[in-house]
């Protein structure tokens, strides 16, 4: 095991999207950043390189490999005080047509994936660490079209309630709730300006303004370190 020269983050998501804002902000923050990746490797590898950490691929649809995973970052940094879970599927599933895969594989990557990660990655966090959950603010608005997706994020923030309370007492739980900040692929712009523009819109509204809310939960800022169901 070799010990890091400071503190280490793990973004899971962490080179594109909001999650390469997340892996930016913590590098500034003086953390060692470490983005995973599951089909983005080559954006992952350019964060990577760009913030000076190196990229690990994770599944998060495999919870078999997790343990291996745990293995390899405490070989390569030998602790964990950020536990950063952005990485999220958000595939356009109009009930009419989503599969019973398809529902699963939702709730694997959204769910199952951050739930038993953690697990696995306790035995590295040191006295504070965090680890802190990428909401959403408009889920339960259960959008028609991405219900599967509504539903997993409205259970993750309940499994953080439930982490808040089980968690050992010096470990910390947050959630930051991002509200419409980038369209899922293929959203037509038009009407995401639209939505945008609505006033009853809520949540953070720019990955910077994600990355700045999870540096302040580390710094201990609060954000939401202890929940309530």
């Amino acid at each position: 095991m070799r010990e890091a020269g400071g503190k280490v983050a793990l973004v899971t998501g962490g080179g594109r999207r909001i999650g390469a804002a997340i892996s930016r902000a913590l590098a500034r923050g003086g953390y060692i950043v470490v983005p995973t990746y599951r089909s983005g490797r080559g954006e992952a590898l350019r964060i990577a390189a760009e913030i000076g950490g190196n990229a690990l691929p994770l599944d998060l649809s495999r919870p078999s490999t997790f343990a291996r995973f745990a293995e390899r970052l405490e070989r390569e940094h030998g602790r964990l005080d950020l536990l950063v879970h952005s990485a999220a599927v958000f595939p356009r599933t109009p009930l009419s047509t989503v599969t019973p895969a398809g529902w699963d594989e939702v709730f694997a990557v959204n769910l199952r994936g951050p739930c038993l990660l953690t697990r696995a990655l306790f035995p590295l966090m040191r006295r504070g660490a965090g680890v802190c959950f990428v909401g959403d603010a408009g889920a339960r608005d259960l959008w028609p079209a991405y219900l599967p997706y509504c539903l997993s994020k409205i259970a993750l923030e309940a499994f953080a309630a439930g982490l808040a309370e089980a968690a050992p007492r010096d470990i910390r739980v947050g959630v930051v709730r991002p509200g419409l900040v980038l369209p899922p692929p293929g959203f037509p712009r038009e009407r995401w300006e639209r939505l945008r523009g609505s006033s009853r819109r809520r949540g953070i509204r720019t990955p910077e303004g994600v990355a700045r809310a999870i540096l302040r939960f580390a710094g201990g800022e609060g954000i939401i370190s202890k929940l309530s169901p």
